[in-house]
């Protein structure tokens, strides 16, 4: 789901980046000193996550769970995947520099989505493996959202690219939903006050 340097215009990727750049700063000013373990954690699990790759037909998906790190850790999700991000871009070549502002917007605003989702109360209510499911799955609905309409509004040759984007990870959003059932049930079991339940 990373959006290499030069595929987008100027005026998106500055758009794109003006937003993260806001959402990075308060992250950063909204931070406390207790909230810097869990979020280096996360950082850590999405990075390490990017690295899980699922042969899937012309194409791979690998796992990033947004949802997960979203519920966990809230706003510093920016931090988080900002560092994961930058750390890709220098060290891997993942994405790209000048892209990273896009990037982050489209992994870390789905994170925020699913923290403001996972607190309300309908979703309290539901059995916890379909909430759980519904946490990774929801997080990979919007970054997939995201990138197609970035990748549909920035060049018109990109139209076709978005809609196959998008219905390439279909399967993608599943795969997160179950991976993250799993994670959340499990860290639910072992310690639950790090999911405020």
């Amino acid at each position: 789901m990373h959006i290499a340097d030069g595929v987008l215009t100027p005026a998106i990727t500055i758009a794109v980046s003006a937003v993260s750049l806001i959402a990075l700063i308060k992250a950063i000013k909204d931070l406390k000193n207790e909230e810097i373990t869990l979020t280096a954690v996360a950082s850590a699990m999405f990075f390490i996550a990017s690295f899980i790759h699922i042969p899937f037909g012309f194409t791979q998906i690998h796992l990033i769970l947004l949802g997960v790190i979203g519920i966990l850790i809230g706003w510093s999700s920016f931090i988080a995947i900002f560092i994961a991000l930058l750390l890709q871009a220098l060290l891997l070549g993942y994405g790209g520099v000048a892209s990273i502002g896009v990037n982050l917007f489209i992994m870390a605003a789905p994170a925020i989505l699913v923290y403001y989702l996972y607190n309300f109360n309908f979703f309290k209510k539901l059995n916890d493996k379909i909430k759980f499911f519904l946490v990774g799955f929801i997080g990979t609905f919007f970054a997939t959202l995201f990138l197609t309409l970035i990748l549909y509004f920035s060049k018109e040759e990109y139209s076709y690219a978005a809609y196959t984007v998008f219905s390439v990870n279909i399967i993608t959003m599943i795969i997160e939903g179950i991976v993250s059932m799993f994670l959340l049930l499990f860290i639910k079991k072992v310690y639950p006050k790090i999911l405020k339940v």
